[in-house]
């Protein structure tokens, strides 16, 4: 990727921004796994929201976004002002799977939780008339034709799928997490 060449070449040049700090960006965690991986380095930027990095890649002030392909962002790739580099999800976006995943390039994933959750000790039978209700839902083509306008995979779990994917990625992200900590507190020393 000519991307990576470039910041091989040029070390702590590639500004990335992120929405909080490395240790909270799920985007931050996986991005320092490529780090690693293509011995080069990134400099972390933060930023309070997604809004304020979209500015900044866009202003010219850091040269790499993590971010969601989204409604917000989708305009500028289409203008030509971003470049999708590569996936970090599951599933890519509709009208975008020619580019590469994280999962192709490094195996590197990191899903974008988003989940419908409700308080602990729900009756079964209102959680499986829930299931039921969202699994059609999913399937609704007005639903489907929506969440391509946004530019949103749609991926249905059912309770106990989700709570395994959950506790798997978590899992994941915690020994990651920990990587980042023991190599940053090497190059404190």
């Amino acid at each position: 990727m000519e991307f990576i060449e470039w910041a091989r070449k040029n070390p702590r040049a590639t500004k990335l921004g992120i929405t909080g700090s490395k240790y909270s960006d799920y985007k931050a965690l996986a991005l320092w796994q490529v780090e690693q991986r293509e011995k080069v380095q990134f400099t972390y930027i933060a930023f309070k929201g997604s809004g304020e990095v979209l500015s900044a890649i866009l202003g010219g002030h850091i040269n790499m976004y993590g971010s969601t392909v989204d409604a917000s962002t989708i305009p500028y790739v289409k203008k030509g002002d971003l470049r999708l580099l590569a996936y970090l999800g599951i599933n890519k976006v509709p009208g975008y799977e020619g580019f590469p995943s994280m999962q192709e390039l490094y195996g590197i994933e990191f899903p974008d939780l988003l989940a419908i959750i409700g308080p602990q000790g729900l009756p079964d039978y209102v959680v499986r008339k829930l299931e039921g209700a969202f699994a059609r839902a999913v399937k609704d083509p007005e639903f489907i034709e929506a969440m391509n306008r946004m530019y949103m995979p749609i991926i249905y779990m059912d309770k106990d799928t989700l709570l395994k994917y959950v506790q798997e990625t978590f899992l994941r992200t915690a020994k990651i997490y920990e990587k980042v900590k023991a190599e940053e507190a090497k190059e404190k020393k």
